[in-house]
């Protein structure tokens, strides 16, 4: 499981990190660039920032389908063999049974 998730990792920050450094460099070096009007009169660098938040939103999309594919077979198989192990491990109560503070519903008494 850690190979899968440091591969997808790996990718998504691959991916991310150079299209970060592209729009760094391009705005570094060709300024100007990024201040020229399209024929739409919207700035050029309103366009390449639109392009990259398509990609970081595509990348997150394509990560998270990843990890749905290969890590979550795993996880699940990883908790059904623990509970072939150890089949009298404690399952969580209903959300209502817990109190939602460090003291009792009457209050904290003084």
């Amino acid at each position: 499981m850690p190979r899968a998730l440091s591969e997808a990792r790996r990718r998504f920050l691959a991916v991310n990190g150079a299209a970060f450094l592209v729009s760094v460099a391009l705005s570094g070096t060709l300024g100007e660039l990024f201040a020229t009007r399209l024929a739409s009169r919207m700035p050029l660098g309103i366009v390449f920032g639109a392009l990259q938040l398509a990609v970081l939103l595509l990348s997150s999309w394509w990560y998270d389908r990843t990890l749905s594919r290969h890590a979550d077979p795993l996880v699940d198989l990883m908790r059904h063999r623990a509970e072939l192990v150890h089949p009298s491990l404690p399952q969580p109560g209903p959300a209502g049974a817990m109190s939602r503070g460090p003291y009792s519903p009457q209050g904290r008494r003084r």
